[in-house]
């Protein structure tokens, strides 16, 4: 028998079903029993396993998935959306004992989104899930996991399963946040990014989880605790900051002429930032082509409707 070809990039974690509906004023509901109309009602992948995922597949990578779907219709979609769009999907486990994650996004005329949310199967998520297809981690270069803050049952233990898979995997690690990761002092913060490679949250997130300020003492306080790899934060329309272990710098946005949905623009970050390094680019030259990216999936509604293949955004 053959083996199984490698993978490029494994995703780990939050998978989710997105019902998207656009403009929806979150502030000024209709009254009880009235209907309002929207222009659009969708239904897309989401979470970091869903975004990162299928947009480094659509750059032009091999990817494997870890996650969790319920035995229901939304599991369903996103295992035929997986499987649409080549991902690796042995290491998506159905419960039959829970929904499938999903979400209302609201997104408002100006692009921005607020989210209605139920766990469904991901609250079972647990390190074994993971460590249970460490055939493929073994096969990968990378993995994505996330996201820290929105998988609490996970966060006592992310410090042993990060270092595990470093340990016995060897593939280098990326670690996501999603929404306000919890307040961290510096030992616990240690023991989670003593095993990470590349670590970028929003500025918003940072600030949440290191009690810094400011970009350069977000930084700061990162780089004390993770001695290597590549430190950043991620700054919306000004771009990001990146720190490689030798310098700092600033990383200009590139610029989006009408924003549609801001849905899923950290993770077309993190995956633009993931697929440069495969290619061999410098930090630096990777997180201008993850701001591009990013750029990319706030022009169109739906977390990866726009994303190109990778050599669209080298030549550009």
């Amino acid at each position: 028998m053959s083996e199984a070809p490698n993978l490029d990039v494994v995703v780990a974690g939050l998978a989710v079903v997105d019902i998207i509906g656009k403009p929806v004023n979150v502030h000024r509901p209709p009254r009880k029993g009235s209907l309002a109309e929207v222009d659009f009602l969708t239904m897309t992948t989401g979470g970091n396993v869903s975004n990162v995922g299928i947009d480094l597949a659509k750059l032009g990578f091999r990817i494997g998935a870890i996650t969790r779907v319920g035995n229901d219709s939304f599991g369903r979609f996103l295992l035929q959306e997986y499987a649409r769009l080549g991902l690796e999907t042995s290491g998506v486990t159905v419960d039959g004992e829970a929904q499938t994650s999903a979400t209302f996004v609201a997104v408002d005329k100006s692009g921005e989104r607020t989210f209605f949310h139920t766990r469904g199967c991901m609250a079972r998520f647990r390190p074994q899930d993971v460590l249970a297809h460490s055939d493929l981690l073994r096969r990968s270069s990378w993995l994505v996991f996330g996201y820290l803050g929105l998988l609490p049952e996970m966060h006592d233990e992310l410090p042993r399963l990060l270092r595990t898979i470093r340990e016995h995997a060897g593939c280098r690690i990326v670690l996501d946040t999603g929404g306000i990761p919890p307040r961290m002092a510096e030992r616990p913060l240690m023991a989670l990014l003593s095993s990470v490679d590349c670590f970028v949250p929003s500025f918003a997130e940072a600030v949440r989880l290191t009690g810094a300020k400011s970009v350069e003492s977000i930084v700061r306080k990162l780089r004390r605790v993770m001695k290597s790899g590549i430190v950043g934060v991620k700054l919306g329309a000004r771009g990001c900051y990146i720190d490689d272990g030798a310098r700092g710098a600033y990383v200009p946005a590139v610029r989006v002429r009408t924003v549609a949905d801001t849905t899923g623009a950290g993770d077309a970050f993190v995956a633009g930032m993931v697929a440069a390094l495969l290619k061999g680019h410098d930090p630096f030259t990777a997180a201008g082509i993850a701001n591009a990216v990013a750029a990319d999936c706030v022009s169109a509604v739906g977390a990866s409707t726009a994303i190109r293949s990778f050599d669209s955004y080298v030549r550009s």
